[in-house]
């Protein structure tokens, strides 16, 4: 495991961080949550597919 550095801030500093690094809304959309597995029910038949598919190449 890799060791874990803490760091410690007054709010001084952490105002100051924030100042240097703020937050900016992204004027893209994101992509809609969810929708990898907005078929879930089909999961089966496009992993029967892709099996096919497998044997078929060799």
């Amino acid at each position: 495991m890799s060791e874990v550095t803490v760091w410690f801030m007054t709010e001084k500093e952490r105002f100051a961080y924030i100042k240097k690094h703020p937050i900016v809304p992204s004027t893209e959309k994101p992509n809609k949550s969810g929708a990898a597995f907005s078929d879930i029910l089909a999961y089966g038949e496009r992993r029967k597919k892709l099996k096919g598919g497998e044997k078929a190449e060799n």
